[in-house]
C-alpha cells in the first residue's frame, strides 16, 4: 500500500506540471482541464499518506514535498477565478443592461423545448447556440418572433451556429477561420446605451481522442480572433465552446493578444461540461470582454438535455471607444503567427487524411 501511495504521489504530481511543457497533443493538454479534480485527488492522496507512511526516508518524504508543489502550483492557477463578488458594487442603470445565453446544444439532444422556455423565461438580449443543425433550426424558429435579427448557420457536423438578438443591427459576418466547416459569428452591434461594439460567437474544435489529436487548430482559430479583435475600433464580447479552459496557456495567450478580460476572474469557475456527473465538470463555454464592457452577473443556468450547461450574463457597454495599443512586441505577434501557421497546416494534414 505504502509502495502504490508513493508511487501515485510522484504521479500525479508529475501529470500536474502536463500542460506546461507547450505539447499540443490531447494526452498533455487533458491535465489543463481537469486541475479541479486533480488536485482534489492530490489533497486526498497527501492526508493518507500522513496515515499511512510508516517510515519516513527520502522517498516517502521526497513524495510528499512534490505533492505539495503540485497542490501549490495547481491552486495559483485556479485560485483567481474564485468568487470574490458576483455582482458589480457600483449602482447600476438596469435601463442599459443586457443579458446573453451561450449554450452547446448537443446536435442529437432533441429536448428542444427545455431551451425554448429556458429563452422565453429569461429574455435575453443575445442567443448563441452552437451544435445547432437543422433539426434545431426548425424548431427554434418558435423564437424567432422575439428577436429582430438571426443568423443561422445550421450544419449536420456538431459546429452548426446560430445568432438572435433584439439589439440593433450594423453588421454581420460568418468566418471560416481554420476549416470550412467550421463557422464563427462576428456581429456589429449597438447597445441599449447606444454604445457600439462587436460580438463574437466563437466555437474551435476540441483536442480529443473523438475529434483532433492536437489542439493546433483550436489554438489558431483563437489567435485569428485575437488579432481581429486588437485591430477593432469597438469594444470586443467574446463566447461561445471553446472547448478551451479559462486558466489555460492558449486562453491567457487570447486574452494578452486581444486585450480582452477573461469574465469569470473573481467570479467564479462555473464549469459548463460535462452536466454529468458535476463533480467533473469545467469551464470550457468562456466569456471575454473588453474593459468599456462590464460583466455584472455571469452564471450557469438549468441542463437543456445537453452535455454543456448554458452559461448567462448580464453586461453593460459604457463606452464605444476600445482602447488598446495596436501593435504587438515582437516576440507576442511571431507566437501568434506561429500557432495561426501551424493551425493551417493542421488542417491541411486533416483534409489529405
Amino acid at each position: 500500500m505504502e509502495i502504490a501511495l508513493i508511487i501515485l504521489s510522484y504521479m500525479l504530481s508529475i501529470l500536474g506540471f502536463f500542460p506546461a511543457f507547450g505539447i499540443t497533443h490531447w494526452t498533455f493538454r487533458v491535465f489543463d482541464y481537469i486541475r479541479i479534480q486533480l488536485v482534489v485527488i492530490q489533497l486526498l492522496i497527501l492526508g493518507l499518506s500522513f496515515f499511512l507512511y510508516e517510515v519516513y526516508d527520502i522517498t516517502t518524504i521526497g513524495s510528499q514535498i512534490v505533492l505539495i508543489l503540485s497542490i501549490i502550483y495547481q491552486l495559483v492557477i485556479i485560485v483567481p477565478y474564485l468568487p470574490i463578488s458576483f455582482r458589480s458594487k457600483k449602482q447600476q442603470d438596469t435601463a442599459t443592461q443586457m443579458s446573453i445565453i451561450s449554450v452547446n446544444v448537443l446536435q442529437k439532444n432533441k429536448e428542444y423545448q427545455r431551451l425554448i422556455s429556458l429563452i422565453e423565461n429569461t429574455k435575453p438580449d443575445i442567443v448563441l447556440t452552437m451544435e445547432t443543425n437543422q433539426d434545431w433550426e426548425d424548431a427554434l424558429k418558435s423564437i424567432d418572433h422575439q428577436y429582430k435579427y438571426s443568423c443561422k448557420v445550421p450544419l449536420e457536423n456538431r459546429y452548426g451556429m446560430h445568432f438572435f438578438t433584439n439589439l440593433k443591427v450594423n453588421k454581420v459576418k460568418k468566418h471560416f477561420f481554420v476549416s470550412d466547416d467550421r463557422p464563427a459569428i462576428e456581429a456589429h452591434l449597438v447597445s441599449k446605451n447606444n454604445h457600439d461594439f462587436v460580438f463574437w460567437g466563437i466555437h474551435p474544435p476540441p483536442p480529443s481522442p473523438t475529434e483532433q489529436p492536437t489542439s493546433r487548430q483550436k489554438d489558431a482559430e483563437m489567435m485569428m480572433v485575437a488579432k481581429m479583435i486588437r485591430e477593432s475600433n469597438f469594444p470586443n464580447l467574446v463566447t461561445g465552446d471553446f472547448n478551451n479552459v479559462c486558466w489555460s496557456r492558449s486562453s491567457k495567450l487570447f486574452s494578452k493578444i486581444s486585450t480582452l478580460n477573461d469574465s469569470r476572474v473573481g467570479k467564479g469557475i462555473h464549469g459548463t461540461f460535462p452536466v454529468r456527473p458535476s463533480i467533473c465538470r469545467f469551464p470550457i463555454d468562456l466569456l471575454f470582454n473588453s474593459k468599456e464592457i462590464e460583466i455584472i452577473e455571469l452564471k450557469t443556468l438549468s441542463e437543456i438535455g445537453s452535455d454543456h450547461l448554458p452559461i448567462f450574463a448580464k453586461f453593460t457597454v459604457n463606452s464605444s471607444s476600445f482602447h488598446t495599443t495596436k501593435s504587438m512586441d515582437s516576440e507576442l505577434k511571431e507566437e501568434a503567427n506561429d500557432i495561426i501557421k501551424e493551425g493551417h497546416k493542421a488542417a491541411e494534414e486533416e483534409e489529405e487524411a
